[in-house]
């Protein structure tokens, strides 16, 4: 039986860790360390079974967290959360609890908060937990979460506060990160694509700024192992022109993809068959206004394993 109940949850499980830690690796050490826990602890004297393994988990992915920027700093260049693919195809969206909030631009947000901004934030607006909630897993107050959930959301909002300690009023009109169905942040769908994809192709760097807002950014990982931007790249005019060198240099002979991996979509280039980068992007009202380029092969690793006909 408590086999049972913790398979059910797995996906849910991984999905939060994935989120927390950005790393399949990571992530599945992590729920097998919470199946370890769950294991040698007696479920019968559990009120609510889901909320202690997702508190377990939570807690336990806190520690790596604390761990995570110091391995970090020996990474060659940019360090991006891998791309979320689905590792739970024949899972309903329930189990996984929105994987919206699996996108590359939310993942790489969250990796921009404190190990307890984050925990917080997830378990408050993909999990919805109250605050009460949240205070035991961290094991503070329902008052200090409120404090973390405001600064958490306001780094997410790309506004530094002047001051944490604020009236719960204000708090309570602070408004939540909207990642989906917002007027100025939208994930790139289908038909968004298109012209986008025939600008890249022609190389020609004019045709792709005219799809860039004059403000975006581009972030690259290649781990050391591929060649691409070290930096965070600024602007339409640099970007384009990045773009129309690399597309001349690397990709003008490459196939071309387009995958929809529960998240968001992803532009493929293979050689060989091999999934060689992988570029997804977020839009505004004016253009284009994030870039998410991989060419680090172990975190195409994902891609490269899906069946043949998701590639085709």
């Amino acid at each position: 039986m408590s086999t049972a109940i913790f398979e059910q949850l797995r996906p849910r499980l991984f999905a939060l860790a994935f989120r927390f830690l950005g790393s399949y690796a990571d992530a599945e050490d992590a729920v097998q360390d919470v199946w370890l826990r769950w294991h040698q602890t007696d479920i019968s004297s559990l009120k609510d079974p889901t909320g202690w393994l997702i508190r377990v988990c939570s807690n336990l992915c806190l520690d790596v967290l604390k761990s995570a920027r110091r391995r970090r700093e020996n990474y060659v260049g940019q360090w991006l959360p891998e791309p979320w693919v689905n590792p739970f195809l024949r899972e309903g969206e329930d189990r996984l609890v929105d994987q919206a909030y699996l996108s590359q631009a939310y993942l790489v947000m969250l990796d921009e908060l404190s190990p307890h901004e984050r925990i917080a934030l997830v378990l408050h607006d993909v999990f919805d937990w109250d605050h009460a909630a949240i205070a035991e897993t961290l094991g503070n107050r329902p008052n200090t979460t409120r404090q973390i959930l405001f600064r958490a959301r306001r780094k997410m909002e790309g506004v530094t506060p002047e001051r944490d300690n604020i009236e719960d009023g204000e708090k309570a009109r602070m408004p939540a990160f909207r990642l989906q169905g917002a007027e100025d942040k939208k994930p790139l769908t289908a038909t968004d694509l298109t012209g986008f994809v025939e600008a890249l192709q022609s190389g020609q760097a004019d045709r792709i700024a005219a799809f860039l807002a004059p403000d975006v950014t581009l972030q690259g990982d290649g781990g050391g192992k591929a060649t691409t931007n070290i930096n965070t790249l600024f602007g339409a005019d640099r970007i384009a022109r990045f773009f129309a060198g690399i597309w001349r240099k690397n990709l003008v002979n490459a196939g071309l993809t387009v995958v929809e991996t529960g998240a968001e979509n992803w532009l493929l280039f293979s050689i060989g068959g091999v999934v060689d980068t992988a570029l997804t992007v977020s839009l505004a009202r004016d253009g284009i206004k994030r870039v998410f380029l991989h060419r680090n092969p172990d975190k195409l690793a994902h891609f490269n394993a899906l069946p043949v006909n998701k590639l085709d």
